[in-house]
């Protein structure tokens, strides 16, 4: 990890964001997006939606969607049915935190895909190790092989998918979070400590320990 890096988790956490959204956010700084985008799971205007990490270029219009919008701009639509946009519409979707809410994941990956332009691009993320969270409900966690696999079962190409996480003590961290973040400085104690403890122990073993104990899994795959 970079100190550019080191040094954002740590002023994240220290507002209180869990270190799944966080490292979703770094992720999303390195990707590009253009033309006309849609982003899930997400609420006009909100400061928490991930287009507004990503790096925008020629945007010609965004779009936002959730299954159940609070706000008169935000589209209504449901992953787990047919989506009411057209075919081919858009040049990117982003769909961040929310395949753990949706039962029917394959549906969801099929509309998206089928909404996509050809060689246009899906840029997501899903939860690992993060607690429970209905919206109202929260059905499963997958694997980086499962996302790979869905993704080419559903007509992508081009499929690039990351464990992003550090260790054990990391994965430790993130159950015990929604306590300790509630004093001040504690959880970034507790953070450094166990970032220190996984790369001790990522020097003694074969497998990259963020492979085994992830904490996010991010995406992206083209429309074939």
């Amino acid at each position: 990890m970079n100190l550019k890096n080191f040094i954002y988790i740590m002023v994240n956490t220290f507002k209180k964001k869990s270190l799944n959204r966080i490292l979703q956010e770094i992720y999303a700084k390195k990707i590009r997006a253009s033309g006309k985008i849609v982003e899930f799971g997400a609420e006009s205007g909100s400061s928490k939606n991930f287009v507004n990490f990503v790096i925008l270029n020629d945007v010609s219009e965004i779009l936002f969607t959730d299954k159940f919008p609070k706000q008169d701009k935000t589209i209504k639509q449901d992953l787990e049915n047919t989506l009411s946009f057209e075919s081919e519409l858009f040049d990117n979707i982003l769909i961040f935190n929310v395949l753990e809410h949706v039962f029917d994941v394959k549906n969801a990956f099929s509309e998206i895909n089928r909404c996509l332009k050809k060689d246009s691009t899906i840029i997501g993320s899903t939860p690992f190790i993060h607690r429970i969270h209905g919206a109202p409900d929260d059905f499963n966690r997958y694997t980086k092989q499962f996302i790979e696999k869905i993704l080419q079962e559903t007509n992508y190409k081009n499929i690039k998918v990351e464990n992003i996480g550090f260790g054990p003590f990391t994965a430790a961290y993130t159950i015990i979070f929604d306590y300790i973040k509630l004093i001040p400085l504690v959880s970034n104690l507790f953070l450094i400590l166990a970032l220190f403890l996984d790369g001790i122990i990522s020097l003694f073993v074969k497998t990259k320990t963020r492979n085994i104990y992830p904490i996010t899994i991010c995406f992206t795959g083209e429309k074939k």
